[in-house]
């Protein structure tokens, strides 16, 4: 029976500056085509990092043999497996974005299916101060910016924002912080356990989190985080907004005030008025692309439109899709 890997969360982790590990981690499930977890048993996966695309140059590649457990989960780090091509150590964090390619082989060999490709869209921040230099900052202490004068500071306990009329302003974080994203006039700090959004007027909107966070995107005033469970938008009024997730989640893209989060059955739709729009998803999920106020998310049978007004709209696929472009 042929077996596939659904991505349960990928998200990197906080590490110190100075003597910082080399690695990010990473968790997935293996089911079976029948939707079975694939339990107790050893897979072999590679681990490729690219430059700048889907289909960029190498700049990493390494290989591990996992053993799933009862549920069919599996644990790694990236960038302290068996190394095949490049350092993990000198991968340069700070130029253009990276994108990881996961393939695994069910029977623990080397005969590898490419499982997908994915933007990291969190670069962890030990490793991106390390590789431009800054690893004589404070230990505790993370910043995020971005265009609009606003700027947040954040230790393991608290986030201070810093915005345009010269004031200071703070609040306490509770979980273990994650990560943090910026767009025009917002910024958002997650931890494990909650999410906290600093707008333009200086105060911080926060929302707590259910499920493990995995990722967060962000466009023109927009944000959102998302759990393996639920989704969470922030956006420019300083408000939050959620939905619940059908599946597996996937991955998520951002366009112009507009984001969509896909799982492996459905695809929601958050745009600029703070609302969530759902629709399930025919067939499996190959990938997504966006322009303005618009985004398309494909399957291996239909193609499904997001656009500015907070509607679906699908259409079927005849043949097998390659891929999607926008302008």
């Amino acid at each position: 029976m042929k077996n596939y890997f659904t991505i349960t969360f990928l998200i990197v982790s906080l590490f110190t500056f100075a003597q910082s590990p080399q690695g990010i981690s990473y968790q997935a499930v293996a089911f079976d085509t029948n939707g079975n977890p694939v339990v107790n048993g050893n897979i072999g996966i590679r681990i490729s990092i690219l430059d700048n695309s889907a289909t960029g140059t190498l700049v990493y590649e390494e290989s591990h043999i996992k053993t799933t457990n009862s549920q069919g989960l599996f644990n790694l780090n990236i960038g302290q497996g068996t190394s095949n091509s490049g350092s993990f150590s000198e991968i340069n964090w700070g130029i253009n974005s990276k994108f990881l390619k996961v393939e695994v082989d069910p029977n623990g060999g080397t005969n590898y299916s490419i499982i997908g490709t994915n933007q990291l869209m969190s670069v962890p921040y030990a490793l991106y101060s390390e590789s431009v230099n800054i690893s004589s900052l404070p230990q505790s202490i993370k910043a995020k910016s971005n265009t609009s004068e606003i700027i947040v500071v954040y230790t393991d306990t608290n986030a201070y924002g810093f915005y345009g009329d010269g004031n200071w302003s703070s609040t306490a974080l509770n979980g273990n912080p994650i990560g943090a994203i910026a767009t025009d006039n917002t910024i958002v700090v997650y931890t494990d356990t909650n999410a906290y959004g600093f707008y333009g007027s200086g105060n911080w909107s926060s929302t707590s989190l259910n499920g493990n966070p995995i990722n967060a995107v962000a466009s023109n005033e927009t944000i959102a985080v998302y759990t393996d469970t639920n989704a969470y938008g922030f956006y420019g009024s300083g408000n939050w907004s959620s939905t619940s997730l059908n599946g597996n989640p996937i991955n998520a893209v951002a366009s112009n005030e507009t984001i969509a989060v896909y799982t492996d059955t459905n695809a929601y739709g958050f745009y600029g008025s703070g609302n969530w729009s759902p629709t399930s998803l025919n067939g499996n999920p190959i990938g997504a692309v966006s322009s303005m106020n618009t985004i398309a998310i494909y399957t291996d049978s239909n193609a499904y439109g997001f656009y500015g007004s907070g509607n679906w709209s699908s259409t079927s696929l005849n043949g097998n899709p390659i891929n999607g472009i926008s302008k």
